[in-house]
């Protein structure tokens, strides 16, 4: 349906509980109509929030017929994941998206296919532009030797303390500021988020490191309340839509930040590592959904070749 981008909005708590579709079903709510409110785009990434919210309106779109018609609230703010996860637990978002573990899969309900691909499992390095080090492959024992930054309450924070690196906390943005100042030698990022990070002021002075990649497993789930049963039902049922026909590998691969992620595995050196907090639905969703031999790729019965854009 229509997606309202109010920015403006201010979310009253008071008025906002849990969607009309956790009691709906499909033979009850053909003419329902839902207001579902969703996360604000973070700026340095927000070409990521706009893909997902289209993706996420098009599952919706596809499962109208039986579940109703909707719309989509952006709250006026962005808000840290443990914040989001609270907002949906007190009914005060309906859908949002985050990296899967195993706590995050208990609290809340996730969607399990994932969003984009298994791109959120390849990790680029962000350091200083003067840094030396890193002007040459490092041995994965000399990079557990440096110290990386990453969010507090990030399920990549355990994941590489479980690999033996040292990690240092710093919430998003402060993360940037430790590699600029010297309190953290690298930022692990997201392949897809670096590009556009480097956009901005953020990410003064650094730059993406050029010869190091690391992998491990970690799909990106849409999740709603526990309770709401009928929309993540609904959710899912769209998404197995798009990824049966192709179209959700057909809406990735048309992204401008997708198709910057080819150059990145040219020159580097791939380092898979152990993803420990991986819960058995997200395992089970990467088996499922993504190649095996093409991880940034669905394996839907037709994945259609998709020419770069200039």
């Amino acid at each position: 349906m229509k997606v309202l981008n109010t920015m403006w909005l201010i979310l009253s708590i008071a008025c906002i509980g849990v969607s009309p579709l956790a009691q709906a079903t499909p033979e009850s709510s053909e003419q329902n109509h839902s207001k579902l409110y969703i996360p604000s785009e973070v700026s340095t990434t927000d070409e990521i929030h706009y893909y997902i919210v289209d993706i996420l309106t098009r599952a919706l779109e596809l499962t109208e017929n039986s579940y109703g018609t909707f719309e989509l609230e952006v709250q006026r703010e962005s808000t840290v994941q443990t914040r989001q996860l609270l907002n949906l637990e007190k009914g005060m978002a309906d859908v949002i998206w985050m990296i899967s573990n195993a706590e995050r899969d208990q609290r809340a309900r996730a969607i399990p296919v994932p969003i984009i691909g298994g791109l959120y499992g390849y990790r680029v390095l962000m350091v200083k532009k003067t840094d030396e080090r890193f002007s040459k492959t490092l041995s994965l024992s000399s990079l557990r030797q440096l110290s990386l930054t990453q969010g507090p309450d990030w399920p990549d924070t355990q994941i590489l303390q479980s690999n033996d690196f040292a990690v240092v906390k710093n919430p998003y943005r402060a993360g940037f500021r430790a590699v600029r100042n010297g309190y953290a030698d690298a930022y692990p990022r997201a392949l897809h988020e670096a590009k556009l990070e480097l956009q901005n002021d953020v990410t003064r002075d650094l730059k993406i490191d050029e010869h190091h990649l690391l992998f491990y497993p970690n799909p990106l789930f849409f999740y709603v309340n526990k309770d709401n049963t009928a929309l993540a039902e609904r959710i899912e049922s769209g998404l197995q839509m798009l990824v049966e026909s192709g179209e959700l590998q057909q809406r990735l691969s048309k992204t401008v930040f997708y198709q910057r992620t080819e150059d990145a595995f040219a020159a580097r050196k791939v380092y898979e590592l152990k993803n420990t907090v991986l819960s058995d639905i997200a395992r089970q969703a990467v088996n499922k959904y993504l190649k095996e031999e093409a991880p940034l790729e669905y394996a839907g019965k037709e994945n259609p070749v998709v020419t770069k854009s200039d």
